[in-house]
């Protein structure tokens, strides 16, 4: 940010010598007002600016540290200040900075150059209080105006809101303030102020394609889309081969359900003999974004992608999208030939391998789910998707050893996955490798302390074990606040509550997960033993025998009949 070219050093240094000039006047010490320290000053101030339009910087400092010996002036501490920025030292940089403030702090161009040393250190309370202090002196300075704002929109948006209309009420109207006006309230979600400043903007400079374009998609993340498409329709009047213009349009339709507009749009573009494949897939995947939210958009954006891969049967892409928009309207005859064709193209890319693979886990096919993962691994064995989906297909084998070995690889792969390490100790927990399984929750929380998933199963496996039950309840209850509906959740907050001796308030929230249907055999099991507790002996054994309805092998379980306690 501080280099320069040569003509710039050369120009600076005149202008550091008018400012070490000017200096000289000021009052100071009998030795530094010497003409002979002047003049040795002088003499290493000029070697060290020559040695600047040489880039020989770390020897420039050196001559400029000489020149101070003899007399303190703000134009060395600024010539050094500088140069330790080019070096990236920026704590000597801004030692230097602001002792060439300290002794003449009217002057803007020092202040300057100690903001923008602080702005390379990431300190931006510094620079801008340093922009702040240049704006009091001078406020006619436009430029300082528009930085202090900038500063302040990253750290603090809403005091550059008010600074870029000062500014405008200070300068006039203004394109760039009206611009990050619009760009800070687009981030705030008031998309009406950010059309309004759009609006203004566009008053400044009527035939300005992309302010019109800018102001059209506001209006249609504003959901005013008649007003978004009038605009877009008078654009592409004057701009009719225009692709990001025609995909705005085909979205702003499909908002509106008008599919046959919609797809009209690629229709016009596909005709250009010069539109690209990934213009072409990028086009398609606006209609890709509209399936989940309304499945009548899939046959049209089906159409588009069987086009595409018409034109370009030996893109893997195409197929891609076609096996997943078939995933998505569980059209496993027509998403799988679709996911096989992704795998031979492009053996090296993961997606194929993942839509092959996830489709044979949703139907529950753990060992087709693994064996295909298994062939992954020796195209794509740094792959984390691969071994996580492989790590939990052997989980819910219950081959928990190799389920472990696959886990740690995916956790390796990616050190910050909370969904492999809520995984991973799961699998240590069921391994009895319970120091393990706790650390990776401990680890788990810390990076994200109110994840409900990492809640609800360490304070379960907590509670299991008997230790910290009040910490376990909390974390319990934080986790069936996000989801009240969660069956697992609600049993685990009722079964803290059994730990704890709180048998009826333990009751009411595993009744509420058996209510909720299609409970397991533990929930059942635990709602009898709640039910033993508060010496409802009958009940106890209706719902163990549930339980063992629903796990027969479960011997425990069956010996807590024969005798009819726990």
């Amino acid at each position: 940010m501080m280099r320069q070219t040569i003509s710039t050093a050369m120009y600076s240094t005149i202008v550091a010598l008018m400012l070490f000039g000017c200096s000289s006047s000021q009052k100071s010490t009998t030795d530094e007002t010497s003409q002979e320290n002047r003049e040795l000053s002088l003499k290493h101030f000029l070697e060290g600016s020559l040695h600047d339009q040489k880039n020989e910087y770390a020897q420039a400092i050196l001559d400029y540290q000489e020149a101070l010996r003899y007399k303190k002036d703000p134009a060395i501490f600024h010539a050094i200040a500088k140069d330790y920025a080019i070096l990236g030292k920026n704590e000597r940089a801004i030692e230097a900075g602001r002792e060439a403030v300290k002794l003449e702090p009217a002057n803007r161009i020092y202040r300057e150059t100690l903001a923008e040393i602080y702005v390379n250190a990431m300190n931006l309370e510094e620079a801008i209080g340093e922009y702040e202090a240049i704006v009091r002196m001078d406020s006619s300075y436009q430029q300082a105006w528009l930085t202090l704002a900038r500063l302040e929109q990253i750290k603090n948006p809403q005091q550059a809101l008010v600074l870029y209309q000062k500014y405008i009420d200070h300068f006039g109207p203004d394109a760039d303030a009206f611009l990050q006006i619009a760009q800070i309230y687009g981030s705030m979600g008031k998309l009406d102020k950010a059309a309004e400043s759009l609006t203004r903007m566009l008053a400044l400079d009527p035939g300005n394609f992309e302010i019109k374009k800018a102001l059209g998609d506001t209006y249609l993340h504003a959901d005013s889309i008649d007003a978004a498409l009038k605009i877009y329709n008078d654009l592409v009047e004057l701009h009719p081969e225009h692709f990001e213009l025609r995909a705005a349009i085909a979205h702003a339709y499909l908002v509106k359900q008008d599919y046959d507009h919609a797809a009209e749009q690629f229709d016009i573009v596909l005709r250009r003999d010069t539109l690209s494949v990934e213009d072409q897939l990028r086009f398609g995947q606006v209609f890709v974004s509209f399936i989940q939210k309304d499945s009548a958009v899939a046959p049209y954006a089906l159409k588009l992608f069987e086009k595409v891969q018409g034109n370009y049967p030996s893109d893997w892409r195409p197929y891609w999208f076609l096996g997943a928009i078939h995933n998505i309207l569980h059209d496993d005859s027509s998403a799988f030939p679709n996911f096989l064709k992704v795998k031979e193209l492009a053996s090296w890319n993961p997606d194929g391998w993942m839509g092959i693979a996830g489709m044979y886990y949703d139907k529950n096919q753990f060992d087709s789910t693994i064996n295909v993962l298994m062939e992954a691994k020796k195209f794509v064995p740094d792959e984390f998707r691969v071994h996580f989906l492989l790590g939990v297909a052997y989980q819910r084998k219950r081959d928990l050893v190799n389920a472990a070995s696959s886990l740690e690889k995916a956790l390796q792969l990616n050190v910050k996955s909370l969904e492999a390490m809520t995984v991973l100790a799961l699998v240590y927990d069921e391994l009895k490798r319970k120091d393990d399984s706790d650390t990776l929750y401990e680890r788990a929380l810390l990076q994200d302390p109110h994840n409900h998933l990492v809640l609800n199963n360490y304070s379960y496996s907590l509670a299991e074990r008997g230790l910290q039950l009040e910490r376990a309840l909390r974390m319990a209850k934080e986790a069936i606040e996000q989801q009240p509906n969660n069956q697992s959740y609600l049993d685990t907050y009722g079964w803290v509550n059994f730990q704890l001796g709180k048998f009826e308030e333990g009751e009411k929230y595993i009744h509420k997960a058996v209510d909720l249907g299609s409970a397991s055999a533990v929930i059942f099991e635990h709602l009898g033993d709640i039910h033993y507790k508060l010496l409802h002996k009958d009940k106890a054994i209706e719902y163990w025998q549930k339980a063992l309805d629903l796990d027969s092998s479960n011997a425990a379980l069956k010996e807590k009949i024969q005798r009819g306690s726990l």
